[in-house]
C-alpha cells in the first residue's frame, strides 16, 4: 500500500465521494483541502486504486491538527488502512512540530481511537461548547498530544 500527500489533482476524487451524510456541496472545502493543506492530508493507494483518505487542517499558529475525516472504502476497511493513515499523519505532525492532534468521534469509535493514543479532552473547548458536543451532537473529542 502506498501513502501520499493530497495533491490538487485530487480534487475530483474528493468531490466524486460518497460522504454521507454529509452534504455533497462540498467543493470549497476539498478544494482548500487540495490547495492549501495537502501537507497534513492523504490518499491510501492499493494497485493504483484508491483505499482510503485522511483529511486534516493544520491550524494557523501550528500548534495543532483537526482531523476533519477518515474514510476508509468499504473493500479496504478492517485491513489497517486507516490505522496506516493516522500513523502518516502522527509522523507530519512529529516532523512537523504539531503540539497535538484533535478530532471529533462518535461513541462506536473511542476504542479505536484509544488504541492510536488518543485520550478524551476538552482542556481547550469551553464547558457550553463540552455540553453542546455531548449533549446536543453526542459526539467526543479525543486528544493526541505530541512534544511539538
Amino acid at each position: 500500500m502506498k501513502i501520499r500527500n493530497l495533491t490538487k489533482d485530487d480534487f475530483f476524487l474528493l468531490n466524486g465521494m460518497d460522504w454521507a451524510p454529509l452534504p455533497r456541496e462540498r467543493d470549497s472545502i476539498y478544494l482548500f483541502l487540495a490547495l492549501d493543506q495537502g501537507d497534513c492530508c492523504f490518499i491510501a493507494e492499493e494497485n493504483g486504486s484508491f483505499s482510503g483518505v485522511l483529511l486534516a487542517t493544520r491550524s494557523s499558529d501550528g500548534r495543532s491538527v483537526y482531523l476533519n475525516h477518515l474514510l476508509v472504502d468499504n473493500p479496504a476497511r478492517k485491513k489497517g488502512v486507516g490505522t496506516r493513515l493516522m500513523e502518516r499523519l502522527h509522523r507530519y505532525a512529529v516532523e512537523a512540530g504539531v503540539e497535538r492532534i484533535w478530532l471529533m468521534a462518535y461513541e462506536d469509535l473511542r476504542a479505536y481511537y484509544e488504541r492510536l493514543g488518543y485520550r478524551e479532552s476538552y482542556d481547550f473547548l469551553s464547558p457550553e461548547l463540552q455540553q453542546y458536543l455531548s449533549s446536543e451532537k453526542k459526539i467526543s473529542v479525543f486528544v493526541k498530544h505530541f512534544s511539538g
